[in-house]
């Protein structure tokens, strides 16, 4: 679901099922031509689809930070938006990216990161269910 499908009422109702934010990262600089920031867009659609859609019924896609370079000030800001979203009760948080980021050893908050390979290319569905799944499972 997204963020501004749940009403006041209808979260209260279903803050038990919906236990996984999902916050999408631009990375947009600024600096795009009209024509790549489309492209950043895109590609940031086709990674989410693959976690919206299978997964819609628990999860909740927040909006997008589309601003930001993946510097140490912009990884401890989303630190900041996880660890705000962990406190109204969401139990994972889950950062997809337009962009491949080297996220090994980088402290976000999040519980995982779902991005493109280094060759710009998104993952598969499967691999996109299978870590999701592994992380519900507590085997990320």
């Amino acid at each position: 679901m997204k963020f501004s499908e749940l009403s006041a009422e209808q979260w209260a109702e279903l803050q038990p099922y919906l236990d996984t934010a999902v916050l999408p990262v631009t990375g947009l600089t600024g600096g795009e031509m009209p024509h790549e920031a489309t492209a950043a867009l895109e590609r940031l659609r086709d990674v989410l689809d693959l976690i919206e859609n299978p997964f819609k019924g628990r999860i909740v896609t927040y909006p997008a930070c589309q601003y930001g370079e993946w510097t140490p000030a912009f990884i401890t800001q989303l630190k900041g938006v996880c660890d705000n979203l962990r406190g109204i009760g969401f139990k994972h948080v889950i950062i997809v990216t337009a962009f491949y980021v080297a996220s090994e050893g980088v402290e976000t908050g999040s519980d995982l990161i779902i991005q493109p390979v280094e060759s710009g290319q998104i993952p598969s569905a499967a691999e996109v269910s299978d870590a999701v799944r592994k992380l519900w499972l507590g085997r990320a």
